[in-house]
């Protein structure tokens, strides 16, 4: 009987500091015989400095989960080379929920993850979601930070 293999779920927004997670996640993959599910949670509501919440409609919200789709796709085309099984998966809500919710389904062994996604002041209001996932998961969770000269062309 073969050892069942590792998960690594690797929760992504498609920015640099996810990217670089998930490199990182392919190489623990190869070191610990494990395979990823790389996970785009589509956020169904947003703040927003002047009115509050906004709920956008099924139409702009399906658009949005087609674009992860795709982005999905792409993301595993780059490492379609590597060795190591990826697993595209979307889900619709709060990107905090929604990867502690899939940790727990998928049986996840750790979550590694970028520690910069959202930024100014949305990201201020809601909260870091990396940092969110840290003190709330039971697994243990792997952050990756972008090099700076990243951060900064991707804050422009």
């Amino acid at each position: 009987m073969s050892p069942t293999k590792k998960v690594i779920l690797v929760p992504t927004d498609f920015g640099d500091s996810a990217e670089l997670a998930l490199e990182h996640a392919i190489e623990i993959a190869r070191v610990i015989n494990g395979r990823i599910v790389l996970l785009y949670s589509c956020p169904t509501l947003y703040l927003s400095s002047f009115d509050g919440a906004i709920v956008p409609n099924t139409d702009v919200v399906e658009s949005m989960r087609d674009a992860g789709r795709r982005g999905l796709a792409q993301s595993i085309a780059r490492h379609v080379h590597t060795d190591v099984e990826i697993r595209p998966l979307s889900t619709l809500g709060d990107p905090r929920t929604c990867i502690l919710e899939v940790a727990k389904e998928t049986g996840a062994d750790l979550i590694v993850m970028g520690t910069h996604g959202r930024r100014g002041l949305s990201r201020f209001l809601i909260g870091s979601t990396a940092e969110a996932i840290v003190r709330t998961s039971v697994i243990p969770v792997l952050t990756v930070r972008a090099p700076t000269s990243q951060r900064a062309t991707s804050a422009a």
